[in-house]
């Protein structure tokens, strides 16, 4: 009886050691994954991670605290009022449910990404991800702080379900979509539904970058 609980003590003690052996080896390859997100800077490229909304600035954080470039865009918020008096205006997060992240596409970063958490996917796929140039970046950022991009500026575009549209800035510049939210008010928001990569993919957009067709 002895023999047989010192033998099931010893194989349970080696379970527990492949177990942890396991883990250490699991660790050390995502370490190595997230790793290459830093690597050869001088020749990454900008990409768009597809992330849980209301997580960007999260994801961003752990992306920077790895060493990895990131950047989340923002913008001013609604103006909003409480018992008569005007609120201060936050800013919010301009591009709902993406991050701009700067890498060497391989493998092994992509991998790095995609393990995350709050990490969809990466626009345009595995295998062709959607690159961004470092002037459509720096663009983006400056009209973001310039207020380009805020919810209060007005504009004289007025949209109604249905319509066919251009976004006309961002990094979706170009995209034709179909508009799901009416928007009459010359300011704030509308949601457009855009084929991206033979996909329809509904967006939030500032009604101030939108062309009707």
């Amino acid at each position: 009886m002895t023999r047989d609980m010192t033998s099931l003590e010893a194989e349970l003690g080696k379970d527990s050691l492949r177990r942890l052996e396991r883990d250490a080896a699991l660790r050390r390859m995502r370490l190595d994954e997230q790793h290459a997100l830093t690597e050869a800077h001088d020749q990454a490229t900008w990409y768009v991670a597809a992330v849980h909304p209301g997580h960007e600035q999260q994801v961003e954080t752990v992306l920077k605290d790895i060493g990895a470039e990131a950047l989340v865009p923002m913008r001013k918020g609604k103006q909003r009022r409480r018992r008569g008096r005007m609120l201060p205006v936050r800013d919010e997060v301009l591009m709902t449910g993406y991050v701009l992240v700067r890498f060497v596409s391989t493998a092994r970063a992509l991998r790095g990404l995609l393990r995350l958490d709050h990490v969809i996917a990466i626009l345009g796929g595995w295998e062709t991800p959607y690159p961004v140039s470092d002037g459509k970046v720096a663009q983006i950022m400056r009209k973001a702080v310039n207020g380009d991009f805020d919810y209060e500026r007005r504009c004289d575009v007025e949209v109604a379900a249905g319509d066919r549209v251009m976004i006309g800035d961002g990094i979706f510049e170009g995209q034709v979509g179909t508009v799901v939210t009416a928007n009459s008010k010359g300011k704030g928001d509308v949601v457009v539904e855009v084929d991206l990569f033979g996909r329809l993919t509904p967006m939030v957009v500032p009604l101030a970058v939108i062309g009707k067709m």
